[in-house]
């Protein structure tokens, strides 16, 4: 029998997912066991549910500086970024929008069905409509919402929602994913401020007739409980600006043709987007998950793709120099031993 030796994983790609907390984990576990009534049920087993959600409705909103009844609760960001955008369409979708042209394809997508559509910085006369992330999933270049007079303003904020301070009075929608903060895969968040043209595009009596479909209680108890642990976690993010920042200058000191995407821009302090010229990004990815580290070459949801990185080729670069990048996104508890490790890791396949 041939042997395998075991090799040690060290994980650098927090920017696709996170572990679920320990506290996370034995609340879904709980609630799996204990409060499996249908929230929609009047009996007392649905009652209990039911209350459990509203208080965890009240605890995010309370975390997010926002009301609770502007809340719906989603199986994911994607979910809430095409409910929030189809759900304008009727009202807004011929007039005038404007977006980020690197957004995330979960918001490009929806936006497909509107009639006239601008890239930013422009904006068209009269735009009524402007989607723009917090943060960029592949650069970690962090944006500033557009204030564009009479347009409602969109927001995703679920990759800078718990690295960075989240400040919703920009903005007049927004979307938030559970996973990225410790919470459970298939939990996220749906803020609209109230009295936006809004309909709902998947009906039924739940979420106030905003979201049919029986709410995952598990997931939302989780999703409030790793809220309650984001003051510790941006806390953990703030001091990984020199860790990150030590790793980037040691690695650009090995070829002047290297580049750190938005270097001088502000960044989530957990993310490098590194820019190797002349070489394959994903043949790096392999070689390093061969090694066990996991890293990225951009978007998770992109990873496999044919085309080179829209975020990266948005920015001017060319479809060569997008296919040659690799992404490193640390976990809050990341160490300087770990990242050392990376760093040799990163010299000896570069030194191939």
């Amino acid at each position: 029998m041939d042997y395998h030796p075991v090799v040690e994983r060290l994980y650098f790609d927090a920017n696709a997912t996170v572990p679920p907390l320990p506290q996370v984990v034995e609340v879904v576990s709980s609630a799996m066991r204990e409060v499996w009534g249908n929230p929609t049920s009047t009996h007392g087993e649905g009652q209990r549910a039911r209350f459990l959600i509203e208080e965890a409705r009240r605890s995010l909103a309370e975390n997010l500086g926002v009301a609770s009844a502007e809340l719906i609760f989603c199986a994911s960001a994607t979910e809430a970024l095409h409910l929030l955008i189809r759900g304008l369409r009727p009202a807004l979708g011929d007039e005038p929008a404007s977006a980020f042209p690197g957004e995330h394809s979960a918001c490009l997508n929806p936006l497909k069905d509107w009639t006239r559509l601008s890239w930013l910085p422009v904006a068209d006369a009269g735009t009524r409509t402007v989607a723009q992330m917090a943060a960029n999933n592949e650069t970690g270049i962090i944006y500033d919402m557009p204030q564009v007079p009479g347009a409602i303003r969109l927001r995703d904020c679920a990759q800078a929602w718990g690295k960075v301070a989240v400040d919703l009075s920009s903005c007049d929608s927004a979307v938030f994913s559970g996973h990225k903060i410790g919470g459970p895969r298939g939990s996220a968040l749906l803020w609209m401020r109230s009295g936006l043209p809004w309909t709902p595009v998947l009906e039924g009596p739940q979420e106030r007739r905003r979201r049919g479909g029986t709410e995952d209680l598990p997931a939302i108890l989780g999703l409030a409980e790793a809220a309650r642990h984001l003051p510790e976690r941006l806390e953990a993010h703030a001091r990984l600006h020199a860790l990150r920042d030590a790793f980037e200058a040691e690695v650009l000191a090995w070829d002047a043709g290297w580049e750190v995407v938005g270097r001088l821009a502000e960044r989530l302090p957990n993310t490098s987007c590194l820019i190797f010229r002349g070489r394959s990004g994903e043949a790096l990815h392999m070689a390093l998950d061969l090694d066990g580290f996991a890293v990225s070459t951009g978007s998770a949801c992109h990873s496999g793709a044919t085309k080179p990185s829209h975020a990266l080729t948005t920015l001017g670069y060319s479809e060569a120099e997008a296919r040659s990048a690799l992404r490193i996104s640390f976990l809050p508890d990341a160490t300087e031993d770990q990242v050392s490790r990376l760093v040799d890791a990163l010299r000896k396949i570069l030194a191939r």
